[in-house]
Order: C-alpha cells, then sequence, then structure tokens
C-alpha cells in the first residue's frame, strides 16, 4: 500500500543536491567535451571548416527531437528513465566517435554521433530540469534555477581546462567525456523518484501561440533566441579553425575556450542586473552591441601592428563568451515575463527556435569561411551582433 504524505514547507535537500550534481557532471561531458573540445578534436582529423560546421549544426539538430520527445517520454517512462536514456546516447556517441578513424569509416559517419549525442543532451535536459524547478514552490524557484544555471555554466570552463592538461591528440580526450557523462549516474541514484503529474487545462500549440504573439517582449525574446544561437553554435563549432589560422595550437584553442567559458559563468549576474534595471531591450542591445566588437577586434587585431595578439584574444573570448551566453539567459527572461498563462509553452518555444537557429550558424559561418577564409567567422559573428541592435532598436 501507498502511505499518503502531507506537504512539508522544507526542500527535499537530497533530490535537490543528487539532481544539481547530474546536470553539473553531465553539462561537463555532454556540453564541455561534445559540444566545445570535440570539434577541436576533429580539427586535428583533418576536417575541414564546412565540415566541422555540418558537425556542430547535427549537435543542434539532435536536440530538437530531444527537446520535443521528453516531455511524453517522461508521463511514458518517468523522468529518471529519460535522463538515463539520454546520457546513454550521448555515452553512445563519444564511442562511436573513437571508432570511425579506427575503422576508417566517411566523415559523415561523425554526423550521426553529433545528432545521437545532441538527442542525449536534449533528452536529459528537459528530463531532469522540470523534476528540479518542481521541488521548490514559486516564490523560491528563482534562486534554484539561478543556482543551477550557475553550476552548469562552469562546464564550458572545465572542459577546456582539462583538455589543455590531458591533450586533445588521440582518444583521452574522449574518455574524458565518456567518465563524467557515466558518473552522472552516480547522483542520479540518490534522487527521489519525482510524483507523476497529471495534465490539466493544457492548451494546444496554436493556442498557446496565438496567446503570446501579440506580446512585443515575447517577439523580443524569439529575435534573441534565433540570432543568439547562431552566435554560440558559429562560434563554440568553428573557432578551433579561426584560432588554428592564427597559429594557436591544439592547448592554446583549449585555453582561448576556456576564456570563452569563463566569460559566460561570470558575466551572467551582471548582465541579468541590466535586465532587471535597464529593461530587457536594452540589455540585449549593449550585448549585442558588444558581441559585434569584440568579433571585429577578434577579427582585426592580428593585422593591426602593436597590438599584443595573445592578451587581446585572451580578453576578447572572455567578453565574447559572455555576452554570447547571455542571449540564452535575455530569451528566457523574455518568456518568462510574457503575461501569458502558459508560461511551459513560452520557455519551451524559445529554447527550440535558439536550438534550431544554432543548427544554421555553423553552416552559414562554416560555408563562409570556405569561401573566403576564416576570419569571416569574426564578421559573421559582428554581422549577426549589428542586425541584432538594429531590430531590437526599431519602434
Amino acid at each position: 500500500m501507498s502511505r499518503i504524505t502531507h506537504a512539508s514547507p522544507s526542500y527535499d535537500w537530497r533530490t535537490i543536491t543528487a539532481l544539481n550534481t547530474v546536470s553539473t557532471l553531465a553539462q561537463i561531458g555532454q556540453f564541455g567535451i561534445i559540444f566545445v573540445i570535440v570539434p577541436v578534436w576533429l580539427a586535428l582529423q583533418g576536417l575541414s571548416a564546412a565540415q566541422l560546421g555540418f558537425f556542430a549544426a547535427s549537435l543542434w539538430m539532435g536536440q530538437m527531437p530531444g527537446l520535443g520527445l521528453a516531455p511524453w517520454l517522461c508521463r511514458l517512462w518517468g523522468a529518471r528513465t529519460v535522463v538515463v536514456v539520454g546520457l546513454a546516447g550521448s555515452v553512445v556517441a563519444l564511442l562511436g566517435m573513437a571508432w570511425v578513424p579506427m575503422a576508417s569509416w566517411p566523415w559523415s559517419a561523425y554526423l550521426v554521433c553529433g545528432f545521437l549525442a545532441g538527442l542525449g543532451m536534449g533528452l536529459r535536459w528537459v528530463g531532469l530540469e522540470p523534476w528540479l524547478y518542481n521541488i521548490a514552490p514559486a516564490h523560491a524557484r528563482g534562486r534554484l534555477v539561478g543556482f543551477h544555471e550557475t553550476l552548469i555554466a562552469a562546464a564550458p570552463v572545465v572542459a577546456p581546462a582539462i583538455a589543455a592538461w590531458v591533450g586533445v591528440q588521440g582518444h583521452t580526450i574522449l574518455w574524458v567525456g565518456v567518465g563524467f557523462t557515466v558518473s552522472a549516474l552516480v547522483p542520479l541514484a540518490f534522487a527521489r523518484t519525482p510524483p507523476v503529474e497529471e495534465a490539466h487545462h493544457v492548451n494546444s500549440w496554436p493556442q498557446s501561440a496565438r496567446a503570446a504573439w501579440p506580446h512585443r517582449i515575447f517577439k523580443q525574446g524569439l529575435l534573441i533566441a534565433l540570432c543568439g544561437g547562431m552566435l554560440e553554435s558559429a562560434l563554440a563549432g568553428l573557432f578551433a579553425v579561426f584560432a588554428g589560422d592564427r597559429g594557436f595550437e591544439a592547448e592554446g584553442i583549449a585555453h582561448l575556450l576556456t576564456a570563452f567559458g569563463l566569460g559566460g559563468l561570470l558575466l551572467q549576474y551582471p548582465v541579468g542586473w541590466m535586465a532587471d534595471h535597464w529593461g530587457l531591450r536594452a540589455a540585449c542591445a549593449l550585448a549585442a552591441l558588444g558581441t559585434a566588437l569584440a568579433a571585429a577586434l577578434l577579427a582585426l587585431a592580428p593585422l593591426v601592428p602593436g597590438l599584443p595578439g595573445v592578451p587581446v584574444a585572451f580578453a576578447t573570448m572572455f567578453v565574447l563568451g559572455g555576452l554570447i551566453t547571455a542571449f540564452l539567459t535575455l530569451a528566457l527572461i523574455a518568456a518568462t515575463k510574457t503575461p501569458t498563462p502558459d508560461m511551459a509553452w513560452n520557455v519551451s518555444s524559445l529554447s527550440m527556435a535558439y536550438s534550431l537557429s544554432a543548427v544554421v550558424g555553423p553552416v552559414v559561418a562554416g560555408g563562409a569561411m570556405t569561401a573566403t577564409s576564416s576570419v569571416a567567422l569574426m564578421w559573421f559573428a559582428a554581422a549577426v551582433g549589428v542586425v541584432m541592435v538594429g531590430l531590437l532598436l526599431k519602434k
């Protein structure tokens, strides 16, 4: 017989701690290693800028069915099983990447692995986060979300640091990704199973879309998500080619990516402060303008006599990481502030828009780099930033 337990004002700290630990470990393996470091590893395998662009697109394309299927699978299997399946998908993808060169398979096999890795991350993302956030009451949920986002923002810092330590050559870095992803299963075992939720008064997608679309802040969030996804995926997937053409070795590229991730970790609070005090549109316009200026500086710095290229590169990557990472945060702020009854749809739709645009970014930037030179990556980022500023300030 099942026992009826009464609601308690105390939080389930065991599950909160367990799920935050799962996210931290899994994010290092699934995002930090696969999304940030594997493109560097693939560049060493001889993939061109266009091929790396397609690989980066496959990662984000794989997330789309993961994000869409996870809520249904959670109702069917339970959140814990969905998280396990997501972790397993990324492990299989990493093992497949290691096997491709040994089996002399064509480079397109990496795209299958990338799609599977993205699918695994999407399943883990949506399988875990609602489970975690529903533990806290609404008035305390913001603090829990903020703490969790800070933890997972460490992934693009930790992964490049590990890559710089163990090296990117060989298969060691892939095994590091497997290790972090598998280790997330341990704290998952300590999380209490969430209650099964019944769906009441669930609006259809067309109904929710019609409710959100008239609101200006939702349209701003959609613009931010579409541009931000392109920027993050293009920079993460193709930066190794840009930096390599400027004389950086694999370890140096890993250090630059660490600076990028560190900016994403440390600059989120200032951007959020700007959104609270100056408004979402002003905060995003400043972030987009800063992105355009930083990208242009990276494109021009090696060509300007007298500029210390390496310190400029590290400082600019720090700023660029903070500003580009902030676009998803700002898009989600727009989703939560859109005055409709279906906040879950707002968040889900803008997250999917972000992932969908992230498929396009590396393909377009990679094609431009192949047609011209690797500096096209930074001019692409600068152009997207300028377009964002113009559209956000348009009355």
